[in-house]
């Protein structure tokens, strides 16, 4: 076997089974051989500059690969598709979507091109499974370019913050400077953007309920700490100690964590704090009754 195709091979072997023609040429393969390879089926053509090696198997993350090779290392992995590189909550689909300088918007790939006149920095990206990815922040802020909808960039917002991967005040800091006055259907992000902060959907509607019901925005995942260690971290904390729990469905599922919620509560009401609990469906069904009891807790209107 010609060893410039155990060389193809054996990059291919690292890349979900792709290709780019630049590897392809720096294997010392002309345009006359490798057109020789393709007639033969030694290797398939997937777009303008990416190949994929013989009896490779169909995927979403070949194709993905194969998208980004036709960049040729311009631009990198965006939109729906970093969503899901990254699980971010919500982005499961098998989109191809990629993000280049405005310079190359004639860029030809097998996926979804856009383009965009902001810089794309060396801090906006990160490496995931050999592939060039924009980071989260990044991913929300250009969202209106994908034309994420509402509840795309409420995922995203919400998973980003929960595993860290956000700033929520630099985003939000980012979100007004980039987006005001809104354009191109940049007015879902900063709609999206007033209630953000929460960790979960259900932490995003209790705040959607305070701003509507004229109540200040409470302090967010406020943690209390003794003998170097965390001994709460509340969801929502207000004026005077009063601090909110909101409980998914997934709460006190066990003996075990009814015995740290009840550790939880004793150590914040020896602090002095007053602590309210609301469920899932307390919050998404009866907002009124929660409202009135935040006003009989003493949370005073904005």
């Amino acid at each position: 076997m010609d060893a410039r195709l155990l060389t193809i091979a054996a990059i291919a072997d690292t890349q979900h089974s792709v290709v780019s023609l630049s590897q392809v040429d720096q294997a010392g393969v002309d345009r006359r051989l490798r057109s020789k390879w393709v007639e033969a089926g030694l290797l398939e053509r997937l777009g303008p500059r990416s190949f994929a090696l013989a009896g490779s198997a169909p995927s979403w993350m070949r194709s993905v690969t194969a998208s980004w090779c036709d960049l040729d290392g311009v631009g990198a992995i965006a939109g729906r598709s970093a969503g899901r590189l990254m699980g971010l909550d919500g982005f499961t689909g098998d989109e191809v979507e990629l993000l280049a300088p405005r310079c190359h918007r004639n860029r030809v790939t097998s996926g979804l091109l856009r383009t965009t006149s902001r810089p794309i920095t060396r801090f906006d990206v990160q490496m995931i499974d050999g592939l060039r990815v924009v980071r989260a922040e990044r991913l929300i802020l250009d969202a209106p370019i994908f034309h994420f909808t509402r509840n795309e960039i409420e995922h995203a917002i919400d998973s980003a913050i929960r595993l860290r991967l956000v700033s929520e005040q630099r985003l939000r800091t980012r979100a007004v400077s980039l987006h005001r006055p809104p354009v191109n259907g940049s007015r879902s992000l900063l709609d999206a953007m007033v209630d953000s902060g929460g960790e979960s959907r259900l932490e995003r509607w209790f705040l959607r309920l305070c701003r509507e019901a004229g109540i200040p925005r409470p302090m967010l995942q406020k943690t209390y700490r003794a003998d170097g260690r965390t001994i709460a971290r509340v969801d929502f904390e207000f004026p005077g100690g009063l601090v909110v729990e909101v409980a998914g469905h997934g709460t006190h599922a066990s003996r075990q964590q009814l015995r740290r919620d009840a550790e939880r509560q004793v150590e914040l009401t020896l602090r002095g704090k007053r602590v309210l609990t609301f469920t899932y469906e307390h919050v998404r069904d009866q907002p009124a009754w929660v409202v009135s009891r935040l006003r009989v807790a003493g949370v005073a209107p904005a």
